[in-house]
């Protein structure tokens, strides 16, 4: 299942803006003409069952445009918080404190966030 989340990570950040369907055929996803969309899904389940292998779910625009926006808020808030807690320097003002602990909860939020999307995603068949 981890191997399949990387899978799917990987499709969203090189094809943001196409939408992705599972090739068993090449083994892996591809992304098609938006005219062949329809046609090449119908394709790639019937080869699947043909060959008894399960067919996994398309990735859509939106759920890549989902993934990549809680995937750059996460690392937004990991880099904030790093910088604030360098900029604090080794004695941190109890001010510094609770805005770094606030930014990292926000980053902790958004990895669980980017798991569960994957997750769910790699669980759809």
């Amino acid at each position: 299942m981890i191997k399949e989340m990387f899978v799917i990570a990987r499709e969203c950040v090189q094809h943001p803006r196409r939408r992705s369907i599972w090739s068993a055929q090449q083994g892996g996803y591809i992304c098609p003409e938006i005219h062949e969309v329809e046609q090449r899904e119908r394709e790639e389940i019937s080869y699947a069952h043909a060959n008894q292998a399960e067919p996994k779910a398309s990735i859509s625009e939106q759920f890549k445009l989902v993934f990549l926006t809680a995937f750059g808020g996460t690392l937004l808030f990991a880099l904030i918080c790093v910088v604030i807690a360098l900029a604090a320097g080794r004695q941190v003002p109890s001010l510094y404190e609770k805005v770094i602990t606030g930014m990292f909860d926000l980053a902790k939020i958004g990895f669980g966030a980017v798991v569960g999307l994957l997750g769910g995603q790699s669980l759809q068949k």
